[in-house]
């Protein structure tokens, strides 16, 4: 196996800190290494400022292998293309190439835009359900003159979703380049050819899993796949390998083709089988179904109406390269896609979920699949070099993925001087969450603690309903900001929680994980309680049936480490970071059955019951914050 040490000195030479010695990240790089030199699988687990993107992108590129790196967060998509690649290619003296690569609906399609224009004021107003957003159109319009990406990610502030998707297309509508008359202009396929010349690829987990439940149509050939954040991949990956149908799928489409027909019988058929389908589903959203005799007549009813539509746009004739070409072509498509999903859900196998996500005014019928590993096994094992990683990796993960049992997760540890840097709290006095008065003294304690933190806390609820209370009675009781998750975007709130210190950011399960707050405007991280799936869920408790005997411990038990996991980890991000992480759940501290696994999967902060002792750490903190503050000032 070829040393990677001296590569990897070269390239943490060139960062600004000059080089830190990280053990963990050097253990690392070896395994990477001998994992691309193999065309082995490596799970590796490394702690938060491990270093790990330079510990997989230096042997790659020092290697020579064109690789695919897949991720969950638009953040470390960005990090990757914008510094870490470009980092170890300098510092290793490589011509490597960097694309960045995501799913079509992400770019502008141009003849949709060109066709929008061009529409009458009522096809216009169909298209964008009865709304009129002049402001966001313009505004689109003007960026699409001027981008050279197509990426709505550009886009500040963010278009509304009806007004994007009426100049975009997804996957399961676009007829490809060569049969489109914009096709020469299309971002999306700049974007893959990019791609195809690149020697780094940059994309997203879901873009990753549709690909190999295509058997590998979208992703240009490669000899390395590094899966960063890997803890999200089973979830993702049995979502990318199901199907979904649903009465907005079918209103979408009717508007679409409404101005393509002769005729509004068939759109209109469309309609009726969407409100036949919600009144059905929308009694039963978060909940598993049965494909019972009505359900299966309204599905095969969808499915008749789409293929006749189907077959009325193939009678239309066209002259190639004109809009309405484009449209037929689109909409045929859209029709295929339809079509192939109601039958995947008609055709449900005894290892598939059907349940109903979404929402009582958009239900959507999904099948979600509980076993990918023949899709992993024919596509990915075995055909490459695999890393999985990230700070938490749960115990199973391999086997999830159709893994043998004896494939190990190594764990690299953090630099980070834990015990120094902060405590955990547990604090054994609060009631269980059962109790009917667990949540009122959740906010009690939080108040004092955020007192005492001068602000500088980030609070993460298991539940919605469970944040608004809080905010709603923290607001009244704290002499200080409270952001709330849904007030505005992600971003815009991290960003006013940076810029203030002496505020309160209040969130639910997307905050828990991919948020980076470090320095002295986070020092307060607070859990409102162990983060175990709900009994309810019904992909969660058909794992828990295949699971029999042994699904908390395989199902349960992990899922929860992992979020505890990943929730704590926001706290410390830098060498010179401290705080506390305040579990406001007496259980992870009196469950003698499970909290040892619980308390083993969270980093290694000084453990504490005592109140006072977190009170008096927070209040000093909070001086020396302030006292630097004042300094700097």
């Amino acid at each position: 196996m070829s040393s990677i040490q001296d590569p990897l000195g070269r390239v943490t030479q060139a960062l600004p800190s000059g080089g830190e010695d990280r053990p963990g990240q050097r253990a690392m790089a070896e395994s990477v290494t001998r994992a691309i030199d193999e065309g082995s699988t490596a799970l590796i687990e490394a702690g938060t400022g491990t270093g790990k993107s330079l510990a997989y992108l230096t042997p790659v590129i020092a290697a020579g292998k064109r690789a695919i790196v897949a991720t969950a967060t638009i953040a470390l998509q960005d990090q990757l293309v914008s510094n870490d690649v470009p980092l170890v290619a300098d510092g290793l003296g490589a011509d490597t190439t960097v694309a960045l690569l995501k799913g079509r609906s992400n770019y502008l399609c141009k003849q949709r835009l060109v066709e929008f224009e061009r529409a009458s004021s009522q096809e216009q107003l169909e298209l964008l359900r009865g709304s009129s957003p002049g402001l966001e159109l313009a505004a689109v319009k003007t960026w699409a003159e001027s981008t050279e990406t197509g990426d709505k990610e550009e886009l500040d502030p963010a278009p509304s979703f009806d007004v994007w998707r009426a100049v975009s297309v997804g996957a399961d509508e676009c007829p490809g380049a060569s049969r489109c008359p914009s096709g020469a202009e299309c971002f999306a396929e700049r974007a893959r050819s990019a791609a195809a010349e690149a020697d780094v690829i940059v994309t997203n987990h879901h873009y990753y899993g549709l690909d190999l439940s295509s058997g590998g149509v979208l992703l240009p050939e490669h000899d390395a796949v590094i899966f960063d954040e890997a803890h999200h991949l089973p979830e993702v990956l049995a979502a990318t390998c199901g199907t979904e149908i649903g009465g907005g799928r079918l209103r979408s489409f009717a508007r679409r083709v409404r101005s393509t027909l002769t005729d509004d019988e068939l759109p209109a058929l469309l309609d009726r089988s969407a409100i036949d389908l919600d009144n059905l589903l929308r009694t039963g959203v978060g909940e598993g179904v049965e494909l019972d005799a009505d359900l299966v007549s309204a599905l095969v009813s969808a499915r008749d109406r789409v293929d006749k539509v189907l077959g009325a746009l193939k009678k239309i004739e066209t002259k190639d390269g004109t809009d309405a070409a484009a449209k037929i072509e689109r909409a045929t498509v859209t029709a295929t896609g339809l079509v192939n999903d109601v039958d995947g859900i008609i055709g449900a196998s005894e290892t598939d979920v059907l349940w109903i996500d979404g929402s009582d005014s958009n239900p959507v019928l999904r099948r979600t699949p509980l076993d990918v590993t023949d899709i992993l096994e024919a596509h990915l094992w075995g055909e490459r070099a695999v890393v999985l990683t990230s700070a938490t990796l749960p115990d199973g993960l391999g086997i999830q993925l159709g893994l043998d049992e004896t494939t190990p997760i190594e764990r690299v540890g953090s630099p980070f001087d834990y015990p120094e840097l902060g405590l955990l709290y547990c604090a054994t006095h609060l009631p269980e969450p059962r109790m009917s008065n667990a949540r009122e003294a959740v906010r009690n304690e939080m108040v004092d603690l955020i007192n005492a933190a001068g602000g500088r806390t980030l609070g993460l609820f298991t539940s919605a309903s469970a944040m608004r209370e809080a905010a709603e009675d923290l607001r009244e009781r704290l002499d200080m900001p409270v952001l709330m998750q849904g007030d505005s975007s992600k971003q815009h709130l991290i960003e006013e929680f940076k810029a203030s210190p002496e505020t309160v950011l209040l969130a639910t399960m997307s905050f828990w994980q991919g948020v980076d707050l470090p320095g002295d405007t986070l020092t307060l991280v607070t859990i409102d309680r162990l983060p175990f799936p709900r009994p309810d869920e019904p992909v969660t408790q058909a794992r828990r049936d295949q699971a029999g005997r042994f699904a908390f411990k395989l199902v349960d038990l992990p899922r929860a480490q992992m979020l505890l996991a990943q929730a704590a980890g926001r706290l410390v991000r830098r060498t010179t970071d401290r705080g506390v992480v305040a579990v406001l759940d007496s259980r992870l501290a009196n469950k003698k059955s499970y909290r040892w696994d619980l308390i083993n999967a969270l980093p290694p902060l000084r453990r504490t019951k005592d109140r006072d002792e977190v009170l008096d750490f927070l209040r000093t903190l909070d001086a020396e914050a302030k006292q630097t503050g004042e300094h700097s000032a």
